[in-house]
């Protein structure tokens, strides 16, 4: 019997309307989710196939502890050719779609080929069927998802769809399930709308065999009861979801404001996005499967719901575009999430063309008569419609910055807030140096769900760190020594954390008595049979990175050079507040990304692994792999 897992690798190709199956076995030292997601992408597309091509593939993984009693275990990840900068793509969601894929007998999926007209994917266990998706393509996500539980006459459907955004190939077009939940960065529902694929529904039936139930629920029982429901971040999430917690310190905190132009935001527009102001448009609050934060909720506006208002959206469509009016920046998050297009980079090619015409390098005549101006929702509305249809200016942004700027040139690409082509739409990046360089460096192009060490917001004493992470001092955030260190233990334990399909809201990366490597351990065991240790698991999310980093120098190209900063963060010190005068020093930067490279083992002038550290990983063959496209490796 298999313990913890589906036991199936489902591949589907849209062209032939064809699929099979594989068993999970063959890909068991990846353990699931984005470690096999990972493996199954660096060898299933050639580094010559464009992202959009209908031979390129998208892989969905749910992790071994989905679906089990194990808390909060419930994210999706998907990993694809990242449609903005040919690197690596890859987004994770919660929800409950991970959960029902395994309940129907799959702990991941690769889709491969272009359907021949447009279709939805409905998979029932054994069961896949590729359903004539004509009436349903032009709906948005909202519709897309009711119009198939219809159709299906199954209300219980899990379904993962795109919007418009996504027929249209908008690059940062994203991927939506359970109506409200996110997959974004990197152009998900871009590479959906170029298969002709609107959506996946899916219903199962099965069940997920875990190896030692009695002992799981012991576990799992201590756990809540004296670490997670102790935890101040979880209550304040329980409360207020990601909302609260980010605001909590008003102006003290840093911000993303004016196409992060400047890191401070007074408290006299923060208080009109106060957790009790959103929660006058509150419906009911909810939970992902199995999540004890329930942290997401559904509001209503003018008539019409729509999924949770939390940090992420309240810098995209208040601080970054200077929104000050809550009921206006609800209107932009619910119309891009109908759409289906990623908040942050939605948010970032908007507030780039708003500073290009505050400073005259665009006019209303490329802007088909529109006056962008800080704040002018009215017109940010006109404009997102315009991306998502692609329709005049709209067309062009909806190619994202690196594209939009090289377009219009005129100086423009100084306005462009880029690492690796993708845009940046992020708080506290000239203050706190760690959560700067975990951002930067992430392979997939930007974002601080990798390598960013929210660990600095948590003044943790050097006694704690040395403890947990074997690492010096890392209480002020504002210092640069030791944070290459913390920046490397983060993103082999967020690659833990994906791998395992657990959200990482309630991990240490919130509050470091959260799922300790010990607790996932444990966790693991109980739930598959298998003992692992803490240093195999860390063994395997090195061996993430690596592999992650590897597709990026075969497919895109990145090098020692795509790892530093913007200039803005570099050139534009903070105006006001506690960490005024705060920006990056590219001396001191290039310090910490040289220590940063020495301790992943890879060369610290280029950046590029070394064939001793991939050796020690097991990864030889990659050696070759590398050598062939004439990357040459230093021992």
């Amino acid at each position: 019997m298999t313990f913890g897992r589906a036991g199936k690798v489902l591949f589907v190709n849209l062209t032939k309307k064809t699929f099979t199956c594989e068993k999970t076995e063959k890909y068991a030292s990846f353990l699931g989710g984005r470690g096999i997601n990972q493996w199954l992408l660096f060898n299933f597309i050639d580094p010559q196939i464009h992202p959009l091509d209908p031979e390129s593939v998208i892989i969905l993984g749910s992790g071994p502890l989905v679906g089990t009693l194990v808390p909060s275990a419930n994210r999706l990840a998907v990993d694809f050719k990242n449609v903005m900068n040919f690197g690596i793509g890859s987004g994770n969601s919660g929800g409950f779609f991970a959960t029902e894929m395994k309940l129907a007998g799959y702990d991941n999926i690769l889709i491969s080929g272009k359907a021949e007209n447009p279709i939805y994917l409905l998979i029932e266990d054994d069961q896949i069927y590729f359903k004539d998706a004509k009436g349903i393509w032009g709906k948005n996500t909202w519709e897309t998802d009711n119009t198939i539980r219809k159709k299906e006459s199954d209300h219980d459907l899990k379904i993962l769809s795109i919007g418009i955004a996504g027929e249209n190939i908008v690059k940062f077009a994203c991927l939506i399930n359970d109506k409200g939940r996110a997959v974004a960065y990197g152009g998900s529902g871009a590479v959906f709308g170029c298969k002709n694929l609107k959506a996946i529904a899916v219903k199962g039936t099965k069940s997920i065999s875990v190896y030692n139930p009695e002992k799981l629920i012991e576990k799992v029982q201590k756990y809540n009861e004296e670490i997670l429901l102790k935890s101040n971040i979880i209550n304040l999430h329980r409360k207020g979801g990601t909302l609260l917690p980010y605001l909590t310190q008003g102006e003290n905190r840093p911000h993303a404001v004016k196409n992060m132009s400047e890191g401070f935001w007074s408290n006299e527009n923060l208080e009109k996005f106060s957790r009790d102001k959103v929660d006058k448009y509150l419906i009911r609050r909810h939970a992902c499967f199995n999540c004890p934060l329930y942290c997401s909720s559904i509001l209503k506006l003018d008539g019409t719901r729509f999924e949770t208002f939390e940090a992420n959206t309240f810098r995209s469509y208040a601080s970054n575009l200077y929104v000050t009016s809550l009921k206006a920046a609800l209107h932009c998050h619910r119309l891009a999430n109908s759409y289906g297009l990623d908040d942050d980079q939605l948010s970032a090619v908007i507030a780039w063309a708003i500073e290009c015409y505050e400073n005259g390098i665009i006019t209303e005549k490329e802007t088909d008569g529109l006056e962008l101006r800080w704040g002018n929702y009215k017109n940010i509305l006109l404009l997102i419609d315009k991306i998502a249809n692609r329709i005049g200016f709209g067309d062009l942004l909806a190619n994202g910055v690196f594209e939009a700027s090289k377009i219009i040139g005129r100086g423009s690409e100084k306005y462009g807030v880029l690492v690796k082509k993708v845009s940046l739409m992020e708080a506290a990046m000239r203050s706190h140096k760690g959560w700067a360089l975990g951002i930067v460096t992430s392979a997939k192009g930007g974002g601080h769900l990798r390598g960013a060490t929210a660990q600095e917001f948590q003044a943790i004493p050097q006694r704690m760190s040395k403890k947990l992470f074997n690492i010096g001092d890392i209480s002020s955030p504002v210092e640069y020594h030791n944070k290459a260190e913390l920046v490397v233990w983060q993103e082999r334990y967020k690659a833990i954390i994906d791998i395992m399909g657990v959200c990482a809201l309630p991990t240490m990366w919130m509050d470091i008595n959260l799922f300790q490597p010990e607790d996932i351990s444990d966790f693991y065991y109980l739930v598959t049979g298998d003992t692992i240790s803490t240093n195999e698991l860390f063994k395997i999310g090195e061996k993430i990175q690596n592999l992650e980093k590897i597709f990026n120098l075969l497919h895109a190209d990145f090098k020692r050079e795509d790892d530093l900063p913007p200039k803005k963060l570099v050139e534009i010190a903070v105006k006001k507040g506690p960490y005024k005068g705060q920006r990056l020093d590219l001396k001191e930067w290039n310090k910490m990304l040289e220590k940063y490279y020495i301790l992943h083992k890879w060369s610290k002038q280029t950046g590029i692994p070394t064939k001793k550290g991939l050796c020690e990983l097991g990864l030889s063959a990659l050696v070759n792999i590398l050598e062939k496209n004439d990357i040459q490796l230093t021992d």
